[in-house]
C-alpha cells in the first residue's frame, strides 16, 4: 500500500502554476510585447541585433538562410518588419 502512494505522488508531481510563476510568463510576454513595439517597418541586421542583445553578424547568419523573405538593396539586405517580428519571438521563445 506504501508504495502505491509512492508512486501515485511521483506521477502527480506536476508543479502547480504559482503566482510567482505566472508572474515570469507575464513579464516574458510584456518584454516581448515591448521588443516587437521597437522594430522599425524596415529594419538592418545590426537594428534586429542591438534590439535582441546579439551581434549583427549572428542576426545575418540565421536570417540569411531564407533571402528570399528579405529585401535586397544592392549588395545589402533589409528585413521587413513582418520577419523581424517572427525571428524576434523565435529568438525569445
Amino acid at each position: 500500500m506504501k508504495r502505491v502512494r509512492n508512486m501515485q505522488r511521483r506521477i502527480r508531481a506536476k508543479p502547480p502554476e504559482t503566482a510567482a510563476y505566472q508572474a515570469l510568463i507575464d513579464h516574458k510576454q510584456a518584454t516581448l510585447e515591448v521588443l516587437l513595439s521597437r522594430i522599425p517597418e524596415i529594419s538592418t541586421f545590426a537594428q534586429l541585433g542591438e534590439l535582441i542583445g546579439y551581434s549583427h553578424e549572428w542576426v545575418r547568419q540565421r536570417l540569411i538562410r531564407a533571402p528570399e523573405r528579405l529585401y535586397k538593396n544592392g549588395k545589402r539586405y533589409k528585413v521587413p518588419k513582418g520577419v523581424a517580428e517572427d525571428f524576434v519571438r523565435s529568438v525569445l521563445i
